[in-house]
């Protein structure tokens, strides 16, 4: 468990004590949720800002072709805060006694020396007896939720992967990204972006198996490059998206709303 902040305690507490149960949840997002027994029992968030290791704090030795790992300090120092403000939702969340969080909106910002990480989401509970044996959280609209709900499936873990590598700009690389090269594919470039999104596809893939769940639905990928070093190249690539669960197998999900709407009175 992550201990709160007292600002968060605070902000719980009020909530549990008006009795208002507050939502960032569009209109078709709440219609959404209500259609598969689900209702909002209030808005959360995670939030840490931690100290970062600069991308540009670690300089690769010139004339090195074994830069692949400078890199990785910013990689892990994103997975730590990542996962801290994910850790702290999913606190806040259990203490209002839902079931799952939904709309989970990932995002960072630069203060002073430090960066801020934030994850919003709004945490719903079940409307019936059958509650779920644990917290799921998703990036997922809620009406997208109520999508995947009524086709046999639901939301287990919302999930951020990333990969980071660098190359060494040699002579090829700088001979091919000169001012007379032309139009011109720069072979450690493009071998260095490929790596790296496949790299994060495949710490997905493996995060989506860790939790036990059945496939995974991809929701954004985001791609960024920076130079750590003289005649280093760096990437950075990130998967966001929900491992999600099959929980009916036999044919289509019973659902209760109507394919076609009649327009005709009864006895016409």
């Amino acid at each position: 468990m992550h201990e709160l902040p007292p600002a968060a305690v605070e902000r719980l507490n009020r909530a549990k004590r008006s009795g208002v149960r507050t939502s960032l949840l569009s209109a078709p997002s709440a219609a959404g949720i209500e259609a598969v027994g689900l209702e909002p029992v209030g808005e959360v968030m995670g939030c840490v800002v931690q100290s970062m290791v600069s991308r540009y704090q670690t300089y690769a030795p010139v004339y090195s072709y074994n830069v692949s790992g400078v890199a990785m300090p910013y990689l892990e120092a994103l997975q730590s805060g990542y996962s801290t403000a994910l850790a702290r939702l999913r606190e806040e969340a259990t203490t209002l006694g839902a079931d799952g969080v939904v709309d989970i909106r990932l995002s960072t910002n630069s203060l002073g020396g430090g960066e801020e990480f934030l994850a919003m989401g709004t945490a719903v509970r079940a409307r019936s007896t059958t509650r779920p044996t644990s917290l799921f959280t998703t990036e997922l609209s809620g009406s997208d939720v109520a999508k995947l709900m009524l086709a046999g499936w639901v939301p287990v873990q919302v999930e951020w992967a990333g990969a980071a590598n660098a190359v060494f700009t040699g002579y090829a690389t700088q001979a091919q990204t000169s001012f007379y090269a032309g139009n011109t594919e720069v072979d450690s470039y493009t071998a260095l972006i490929n790596r790296v999104r496949a790299d994060a596809r495949r710490r997905f893939h493996d995060m989506v198996r860790s939790v036990g769940a059945d496939g995974g639905i991809v929701s954004r990928m985001a791609l960024s490059t920076w130079e750590p070093g003289e005649q280093v190249v760096a990437a950075l690539a990130s998967v966001y998206g929900t491992a999600v669960a099959k929980f009916h197998r036999g044919g289509p999900a019973p659902a209760r709303t109507l394919t076609v709407m009649p327009l005709r009175r009864q006895g016409e």
